[in-house]
């Protein structure tokens, strides 16, 4: 049996030294946590289409221009298979989230640094694949495994 891959998508947007992270807080979560725009790819929904509905819900900005896949993460856990696609791209706009399932409270220009402290407090997130790519150091498009079961 083959098992369904549950596609999600973040949006990395860059204002020169700062990066746009949401804060966003689940129903089951203890505390809030910082996070890169992005979700789940709704069915029938294009990946294009997805980011760009995740980033006006998330944060009120629009895509502009033609984003290009920075990195990719599967993931295999013990709930699913999860295909996550990290898109570098340029947005517009004020910020101004409205996100429907009321899980972000704001969002904000971060700066690069305090960006990855804020995402390394995150447990189930890999800041590994977002560092190598923002370095040079990894070639737009690489796709990374992770196992966690």
């Amino acid at each position: 049996m083959t098992a369904s891959i549950n596609l999600i998508v973040s949006a990395l947007v860059r204002r020169g030294e700062e990066l746009l992270l949401v804060e966003q807080q689940g129903p089951d979560d203890a505390e809030p946590s910082w996070m890169l725009p992005g979700g789940r790819v709704e069915p029938g929904e294009t990946l294009l289409a997805g980011l760009s509905r995740e980033l006006k819900e998330e944060t009120g900005l629009r895509l502009r221009g033609a984003p290009r896949i920075a990195f990719a993460v599967d993931i295999d856990r013990g709930d699913g298979v999860y295909a996550a696609i990290t898109f570098e791209c340029e947005a517009a706009g004020t910020l101004a989230p409205a996100d429907p399932d009321g899980l972000v409270r704001i969002a904000a220009w971060v700066a690069s640094q305090a960006a990855f402290e804020r995402l390394a407090c995150v447990a189930w997130y890999d800041c590994v694949p977002l560092e190598r790519f923002l370095s040079g150091e990894a070639a737009a498009g690489t796709v990374y495994a992770a196992t966690d079961r």
